[in-house]
């Protein structure tokens, strides 16, 4: 059978993608090619913009929920975002004020591994507003915050999403043990790790099919090793997370080192 020819799109193409995620990220609606126009600054009339988003569509990077109504990005889209984050800009973002807000959550806490998770499932499911998993590494103890905030987004107003998303972590305890053989053990050293991340169908649990899961793990006292999962839709804000996350990263390390 024939390898499936590698699709890379073009600057104009890029473009098209980069501002149609940001925008259905922001409103979870199809996004159309007059709003694009509108709103988009690339000075491109709707029938150019139509026609790459044809294109874009013939390859993957874009679905049509309705016949007449805008399209939605698919995985495909957000690895090539995500990618194109993560090589233009390893180091990405973070707003001052969150920056305060981890720093400040963080001082004060005893060298005690678990108490620090506890701290960082809570402030960081607070800024990304997902479901942060942390553990340490020959572990079984975990912390999880923001599940409810989860079931608030529309991707998990159907009830067959929220269902499967609920049983997932029914049984959570068998795969949190799998992401820590899996993943974490990848990761490499904890200081400087980069954000491991599996869009939708990129991860190996069938159940959350439509969820992004970010990986990192981090240093903590007593020679442990440290763990975080963030679990959210696939429109979620990729630049926040990531930024949040490697941001946390670095400062539990830096803890841990004074």
């Amino acid at each position: 059978m024939a390898k499936e020819k590698t699709i890379i799109p073009s600057e104009r193409q890029a473009k098209l993608i980069d501002f149609i995620i940001r925008e259905y990220v922001k409103t979870a609606k199809p996004i159309s090619s007059s709003l694009i126009a509108k709103r988009s600054g690339l000075h491109l009339s709707s029938a150019t913009i139509r026609n790459e988003m044809v294109e874009l569509e013939k390859h993957g990077f874009l679905n049509q929920p309705h016949t007449s109504g805008g399209r939605v990005p698919t995985d495909k889209a957000y690895r090539y975002y995500v990618n194109m984050l993560l090589e233009r800009d390893p180091r990405l973002d973070i707003k001052t004020e969150d920056k305060s807000k981890i720093r400040q959550a963080l001082s004060g806490i005893p060298p005690d591994p678990r108490e620090i998770n506890k701290a960082v499932a809570k402030i960081l499911s607070n800024l990304t507003n997902s479901l942060v998993i942390t553990g340490i590494s020959e572990d079984e103890d975990f912390f999880k915050k923001g599940l409810i905030g989860l079931f608030g987004k529309p991707e998990f107003r159907e009830i067959g999403e929220a269902f499967k998303l609920a049983s997932f972590f029914e049984e959570f305890e068998n795969m949190f043990q799998y992401i820590q053989k899996e993943f974490f053990n990848t990761l490499g050293v904890p200081n400087g790790v980069p954000v491991q991340i599996m869009i939708g169908r990129e991860s190996p649990f069938r159940r959350i099919s439509h969820e992004t899961i970010m990986c990192a793990k981090y240093g903590l006292p007593g020679n442990c090793i440290g763990s975080l999962t963030l679990i959210g839709p696939t429109r979620m804000d990729y630049e926040k997370n990531i930024s949040l996350i490697k941001f946390m990263t670095e400062e539990l390390n830096k803890l841990i080192n004074k």
